[in-house]
C-alpha cells in the first residue's frame, strides 16, 4: 500500500475516483472521525487516503511510500470552511468556519494547513500539485509510477469534475455508508463544490487573507503562491503590541453581561496571543494591580475551580471588593437578619435617599487611583493602547493620556433612566462624557447600539464607533444536555418535574419581568396550560418591587431560583420549551443567544437589538402589551411543529456569532488604532 495524504480540500477525492475510473485502482481511507466507521481492512487496498499527520497513521511504517497532494491553502481553507457549513455543521457560518480553520487552534484541524503541509513535504516520496491535477489528471496520477504499479490509464473514462458533481461517483457520494440515491447525489454535490484554482478572491475577505498571510505566508512562499493584490506584505513589529485591558468587572461576585463580555474577550484575546507572540502582548489592570492575561487567566480559572468545589452553600466571592465593602455588605446582611422588616425597609430608604452611595463611590474612586498610581509610569510608557470594556469604569485610566477603545453595551442610562439608580447613571454619563472629549475608539455591541450612540451623542463621529457582536460559547452552550442532568438541577433549585418556560435576567425594570409574569398567569386561565412552569432565574438587582403575589392563585406555577450557578445555565437553558427575554430594551442580548445555542428558542421583546440578534429563532413580542406577551407564549407552549422549526432556525442563527471573531475583530481595531489608521480624520 501507499499513503495517499493531503490536507483536506486539496483534490484526494477527485484523485482517487481518477485512480478507480481510469487505472480500475480501488482505494480506502485512514481517519478518526466518529460519523463513519474506517473498514477494518484498509491496509490490504493499494492506496489508502488520509489527512492526518504522519505520526498518527497506523500502521507507522516509514518504509510505506507517500504521495502528498498540496493545494492552495487559501482555496483549501475556504472549501473547508464550505465543507463544514453543508455537510459537517449544517447552518454554521462560513466566514466563522473559515477564520477557525485558518487559525486552527490547539493543534485543530489536522495541526492548521501549513503545519500539515510541511510535516508531509518532509517524507513525500511524491509531490502533486492540485492546480496541476485538475490541468492533467492523468499525467499528474501518471507520476505515482515511481512509487508503485499502475497499470496502462483508459483516458476514456476519465471524469470531468462536473460529472463527478453530478453524477454518482464511486468516491465522495457516501456510497459506502448511504442508501438513498437522493442522499448520494446530494453529498456528490457538496462535495465537490467547484473544483478550480483561486476560487479564494471571490470568497476569502481581504482581512482574512491578511491573517491568514501572517500564520501561513512562509510555507505559501516556499510552494510559489503570491498573495493577493490587497495584502500588504507582513511586517512584524519590532515589538508586540503593548495592550492593556480594564478587568475589574471580571472580580465581581455575581455573573452578568458585561463580565461575561470581558472573560469571554479576554479568552479569546489570549487564543490569538498564543499564536502571534511576536505580534501581541496584552496585559490587564485589575483593579490594584497589572497581570499578563495568561496570568489573569490562571487566575480566574482556579477561582472559578474553587466556587465550584464550594458548592452554592459556599461563601460567596467577593475578591472584587475592598474590605470597607466587604464590611459594609456583612452589615447590610446583619442588619436584615436582625431588624424587624418595617424598621429595615425604612432604613434602607433613607440610606438611598442620603448620598452615601456617591460618598462610597467618591471613597473607591480615590483608592483605586492611589493604587494605581504606582503603576502610571508604567503604563504611559509600556503600553500602546488601553481597552476599558465597560464606560462605568473610565475612571480607572482617566489620568492616563493614551488611544483608547470603549465598549459601548447599551444607552439605557440615558435612553430608560427610570430603569437605573441615580448613582449608576451619573456613573454612566460621566464615562460616556469622557469617550466624547477624548478621541476614543468605540466598540458597539450591535448595530442598534451603535444607531443609539450616534443619536445621543452626535460629537462622536461615525468612524470611531464599531460593532462587533458578542456571542455564545459553543463549548459551554451545547443541544441536548442529559435528562438525568436535569434531575439533579430540578432537585437542587426545588423545582417541580414539568415542561417550563425560563427567564433568566438580573431583576430589574428593564428587562420586563413583571409584564412576563403577568402574561403567564393570563395563561394561566385557560386549565389547558396549568401544567406549565414559568421559571425565573436571577439575583434580585434594583428598583424591582413585588413581581407576584403570594396568595395568586397560580402563584405556585412559577418558580424563582434566585442566582444560578454557571455550570447549570445549559441544562436549564436546553430543558427549557422556550426561553422569555421580553425586555424592553438590550444593547445585545447575551442570554437569548445562549439559549439558543442550546437550540431553545426565544420569545423575545420586538425591540433595540433584540430582532438583529434573535433574528429568525424566536417570537417577537410588543414588551409592553401583556396580551401580546401571552398569545406568543400560547403559541409556543401548544405548537410543537413551531417549536421545532424555532428550534433549527435558533440553532443556526446562534451559530453565526463566534467570540474567537469577536476577538479577531477587536484586535483589528487595535492595530488600526495603534498605526492611526482612523476612518474618521477628525
Amino acid at each position: 500500500m501507499i499513503w495517499l495524504a493531503s490536507f483536506p480540500r486539496s483534490g484526494n477525492t477527485f484523485f482517487r475516483n481518477v485512480l478507480f475510473e481510469v487505472y480500475g485502482i480501488a482505494s480506502s481511507t485512514f481517519h478518526r472521525e466518529s460519523n463513519y466507521p474506517v473498514e477494518e481492512n484498509y491496509f490490504t487496498y493499494p492506496v489508502v487516503k488520509t489527512h492526518l499527520l504522519p505520526g498518527q497513521l497506523q500502521p507507522d511504517n516509514s518504509d510505506i511510500k507517500k504521495a502528498y497532494l498540496v493545494r492552495d491553502g487559501r482555496d483549501a481553507l475556504v472549501s473547508l470552511a464550505h465543507h463544514r457549513k453543508d455537510i459537517i455543521e449544517p447552518g454554521t457560518d462560513f466566514r466563522v468556519n473559515l477564520l477557525e480553520a485558518i487559525l486552527s487552534m490547539e493543534g485543530s484541524f489536522f495541526g492548521g494547513w501549513s503545519e500539515n503541509v510541511r510535516q508531509w513535504l518532509e517524507i513525500a516520496d511524491v509531490v502533486i500539485r492540485f492546480e496541476d491535477l485538475i490541468e492533467d489528471p492523468i499525467r499528474e496520477v501518471e507520476k505515482l509510477r515511481a512509487i508503485m504499479d499502475l497499470p496502462e490509464p483508459n483516458p476514456e473514462k476519465l471524469p470531468s469534475f462536473q460529472k463527478l458533481k453530478f453524477g454518482n461517483p464511486h468516491y465522495g457520494s457516501g456510497r459506502q455508508f448511504l442508501d438513498d440515491q437522493e442522499q448520494m447525489q446530494d453529498l456528490a454535490r457538496k462535495n465537490f463544490r467547484r473544483g478550480k484554482a483561486g476560487g479564494w478572491k471571490e470568497e476569502m475577505p481581504l482581512e482574512y487573507e491578511a491573517i491568514f498571510w501572517e500564520l501561513h505566508g512562509e510555507m505559501m512562499e516556499a510552494l510559489g503562491y503570491e498573495r493577493g493584490p490587497g495584502v500588504r506584505p507582513v511586517v512584524k513589529p519590532k515589538k508586540p503590541y503593548r495592550i492593556l485591558v480594564e478587568g475589574s468587572k471580571v472580580n465581581d461576585p455575581a455573573m452578568d453581561g458585561v463580565k461575561r463580555y470581558n472573560e469571554e474577550l479576554l479568552f479569546s484575546l489570549l487564543a490569538f496571543q498564543k499564536k502571534q507572540p511576536d505580534k501581541w502582548r496584552i496585559d490587564v489592570l485589575s483593579n490594584r494591580d497589572i497581570l499578563s492575561l495568561p496570568d489573569f487567566l490562571e487566575i480566574l480559572l482556579e477561582r472559578r475551580a474553587q466556587k465550584q468545589a464550594a458548592g452554592p452553600d459556599g461563601p460567596a466571592d467577593a475578591s472584587g471588593l475592598m474590605g470597607y465593602e466587604q464590611g459594609l455588605l456583612a452589615f447590610k446582611s446583619a442588619a436584615k437578619t436582625v431588624l424587624p422588616k418595617p424598621v429595615y425597609g425604612l432604613c434602607s430608604s433613607v440610606y438611598r435617599a442620603l448620598p452615601f452611595r456617591q460618598a462610597l463611590r467618591w471613597v473607591r474612586q480615590r483608592k483605586h487611583y492611589n493604587e494605581l498610581r504606582q503603576h502610571l509610569s508604567k503604563v504611559r510608557n509600556e503600553y500602546q493602547l488601553i481597552h476599558v470594556p465597560l464606560p462605568q469604569n473610565y475612571y480607572y485610566v482617566k489620568q492616563i493620556d493614551k488611544p483608547f477603545v470603549f465598549t459601548i453595551h447599551d444607552l439605557t442610562h440615558r435612553l430608560f433612566p427610570e430603569f437605573h439608580t441615580r448613582d449608576n447613571t451619573e456613573l454612566a454619563e460621566k464615562g460616556m462624557q469622557f469617550i466624547s472629549q477624548r478621541k476614543v475608539q468605540a466598540i458597539a455591541v450591535s448595530q442598534a447600539t451603535k444607531n443609539d450612540l450616534l443619536k445621543e451623542y452626535p460629537a462622536i463621529p461615525e468612524g470611531r464607533v464599531h460593532v462587533i457582536y458578542e456571542a455564545a460559547n459553543r463549548d459551554s452552550f451545547q443541544a441536548g444536555a442529559a435528562p438525568s442532568s436535569l434531575e439533579q438541577i430540578r432537585s437542587k433549585y426545588k423545582l417541580p418535574d414539568k415542561p417550563y418556560l425560563l427567564c433568566l435576567s438580573t431583576l430589574e425594570p428593564r428587562k420586563n419581568l413583571k409584564n412576563t409574569i403577568d402574561a403567564f398567569l393570563q395563561l394561566m386561565q385557560d386549565p389547558a396550560n396549568r401544567e406549565f412552569q414559568l421559571v425565573v432565574c436571577g439575583r434580585k438587582g434594583w428598583k424591582v418591587g413585588e413581581l407576584l403575589d403570594e396568595q395568586h392563585p397560580f402563584a405556585s406555577n412559577i418558580c424563582f431560583t434566585g442566582y444560578v450557578e454557571e455550570a447549570d445555565l445549559p441544562v436549564l437553558y436546553a430543558h427549557a420549551l422556550a426561553m422569555c427575554y421580553v425586555a424592553h430594551y438590550e444593547g445585545f442580548g447575551l442570554p437569548p443567544l445562549e439559549a439558543m445555542q442550546c437550540g431553545t428558542p426565544v420569545l423575545y421583546g420586538d425591540n433595540s437589538a433584540m430582532p438583529e440578534v434573535v433574528g429568525e429563532g424566536g417570537l417577537p413580542a410588543c414588551s409592553i402589551d401583556v396580551g401580546d406577551i401571552t398569545a406568543k407564549m400560547e403559541a409556543i407552549l401548544h405548537d410543537e411543529a413551531l417549536r421545532r422549526e424555532l428550534s433549527e432556525k435558533a440553532l443556526n442563527r446562534a451559530r453565526q456569532f463566534s467570540w474567537l471573531k469577536t476577538g479577531f475583530e477587536t484586535l483589528q481595531l487595535y492595530e488600526k488604532t495603534i498605526l492611526n489608521e482612523d476612518s474618521d480624520p477628525r
